[in-house]
């Protein structure tokens, strides 16, 4: 299950810190713009370095709405530790009531793998915003990962009813059911309501493929069909996400194809695995279907969870 988060920094936030820095007489109006522009721009393009230069100069200066800005520039450069502080200080500066605030940290939190703490930041989100059907999408992740299948399930059920048109829904909820209850059978259901609500939607490719391929059932199992599937994912991921090579590896190994198996694996293997809890489940069985693939045999998963 893969996630990508993709954070700007809203248009308003240069004025609001605009109107701090003169408020708190930190500098004048027109240099406070300059400098806060300056943040901004350098976050937008991708500078973190200088974005966090430039927050923390403002933090200096006496502005604590930059540590949100700065939050964000830390959490984009996967320095999650730091990020969270500086969200600690801004949900502490609004009495926590900032739900952006804390999403975000419950999203540091996710990437920490420090599943508990990330569900009940965005537990308290939902508090705020009860009606948002990613916090639903994202707590349920949470609770994946944390072993709460049924309140995985209890939390996708309500972001789909929230908005029945979200295909990475159905594709993570696809992944729940054939993880979790072994019903692959729904688990494809879903990752093809998926394919159907959103042909760009890797993810629900990707999980297709790895059901049809790895599954702990031969009648479930399609080698030629899963490698369709996982070379639609590796194509929409342009072929520089681990997961999806992966994925078609296994794929290849279930339709007999040993040679592209092993290049496929390799080449995930090959790849930096920054994938937060993604990455570290390919680096554990790495090894293992390697090993299998060049033993001329596939990977199927276990009946056990």
């Amino acid at each position: 299950m893969q996630k990508s988060f993709n954070f700007t920094l809203r248009p308003v936030l240069v004025s609001v810190l605009t109107a701090a820095m003169v408020w708190f007489g930190a500098v004048p109006a027109v240099e406070a713009s300059d400098f806060i522009t300056r943040a901004v721009t350098a976050y937008q393009q991708g500078n973190y370095d200088l974005a966090i230069a430039e927050f923390s100069e403002s933090i200096q200066l006496g502005v604590r709405e930059a540590y949100y800005g700065r939050a964000k520039a830390f959490y984009q450069k996967g320095d999650y530790n730091r990020a969270i502080a500086d969200l600690d200080n801004v949900i502490q500066l609004q009495n926590d009531s900032s739900a952006a605030a804390l999403e975000l940290r419950g999203l540091a939190y996710f990437k920490k793998a420090d599943y508990k703490s990330a569900a009940a930041d965005f537990g308290r989100v939902i508090d705020l915003r009860p009606g948002d059907p990613q916090l639903f999408l994202e707590r349920g992740d949470a609770w994946f990962y944390f072993g709460k299948a049924g309140l995985a399930f209890a939390d996708y059920n309500r972001s789909i009813q929230l908005n029945t048109t979200n295909a990475t829904v159905y594709a993570h909820r696809g992944e729940l059911y054939a993880a979790y209850k072994h019903d692959y059978r729904k688990g494809i259901v879903d990752c093809l309501t998926g394919i159907s609500l959103d042909p760009g939607s890797w993810l629900a490719y990707n999980n297709l493929a790895a059901m049809l391929s790895m599954s702990p059932y031969a009648k479930i199992r399609d080698g030629q069909l899963a490698v369709i599937h996982a070379t639609k994912a590796c194509e929409l991921t342009h072929w520089k996400n681990p997961l999806p090579l992966s994925v078609l590896a296994a794929a290849d190994a279930e339709n007999h194809d040993f040679a592209d198996a092993i290049k496929w694996q390799q080449a995930s293997m090959d790849m930096d695995l920054d994938m937060g809890p993604d990455g570290t489940r390919l680096a554990l069985n790495a090894e293992k279907k390697l090993e299998l693939y060049q033993n001329h045999r596939p990977f199927h998963a276990s009946t056990h969870n």
